[in-house]
């Protein structure tokens, strides 16, 4: 088994009354969460529900206002973004946000430069260790290029590749940060029903892989409902219901904030 395939273990990530308000608006109110190991949970909600502010607040782009955010049985509140990535949080965006001049194969290699493990020194003097770990960080990305079906495009620059493609790359560039816990913001938007198809199986797959939790943020219910074990669902920043894809299918408050009707 190479690396690729056996470089993290999922985290166990609990979040309690997490809060935030702007203007006097309270866009998130009192969240709370609990992802055990290698668990695929969903997190759905109308447009301007909060979903992507509960992203903002756990990876640390928001200060919330109360709450609390743990991960295996460490604090993450008030931490920045690039520490909460180093303890173990990954995550995708609604809009992409590749590097778009890199190539495929460059993009992931940036996310390895994390865990970087030559000096200054390494890198003026161009010593054989920078150029083993350099190859290190190569042949990784590649692995990962392999799992997400990108490896013929390695060399591609990122803004070339079709926008399925593009979101299979970030995905591939939230992974090479050896991620406990994986975030996915919208990964279906965009995508056509072959392409939605395809994407379940891989989430699926690099969950079982790379033995990692995942919270998924989508619209597409058929995808939701097909593969996540857990679903809670926001309305106006709040928690309307938390069960399993047939227990929220059932609910009425979710098909009253869903359809309007109650």
């Amino acid at each position: 088994m190479n690396q690729a395939e056996n470089i993290v273990l999922g985290g166990d990530f609990k979040v309690e009354a997490l809060t935030i308000s702007f203007g006097g608006l309270k866009a998130v109110n009192g969240f709370n969460l609990h992802l055990k190991p290698m668990e695929l949970q969903g997190l759905i909600g109308p447009n301007g529900a909060g979903k992507t502010t509960v992203f903002n607040l756990i990876t640390g782009v928001y200060l919330p206002d109360s709450g609390t955010s743990v991960l295996d049985g460490k604090s993450l509140i008030g931490l920045n973004p690039h520490q909460i990535s180093k303890a173990g949080i990954a995550r995708t965006f609604q809009n992409i946000r590749l590097f778009a001049d890199l190539t495929v194969l460059e993009n992931v290699m940036v996310s390895y430069h994390m865990r970087v493990g030559y000096g200054y020194f390494d890198i003026f003097l161009r010593t054989p260790r920078y150029y083993r770990i350099e190859q290190e960080f190569r042949d990784h990305a590649f692995q990962l290029l392999k799992v997400m079906g990108l490896e013929q495009r390695k060399d591609d620059k990122a803004k070339s590749l079709p926008y399925g493609d593009q979101r299979r790359l970030e995905i591939a560039r939230a992974l090479a940060t050896e991620p406990k816990v994986l975030l996915l913001d919208e990964p279906a938007a965009g995508l056509n029903t072959q392409e939605k198809a395809a994407l379940m199986g891989t989430i699926a797959e690099i969950r079982n892989r790379f033995k990692t939790t995942i919270l998924l943020i989508e619209h597409d219910m058929k995808l939701v409902m097909g593969i996540c074990e857990k679903i809670t669902v926001l309305d106006h920043g709040e928690i309307i219901a938390v069960g399993t894809p047939r227990e929220i299918q059932d609910n009425p408050k979710v098909i009253e904030a869903y359809l309007g009707v109650g």
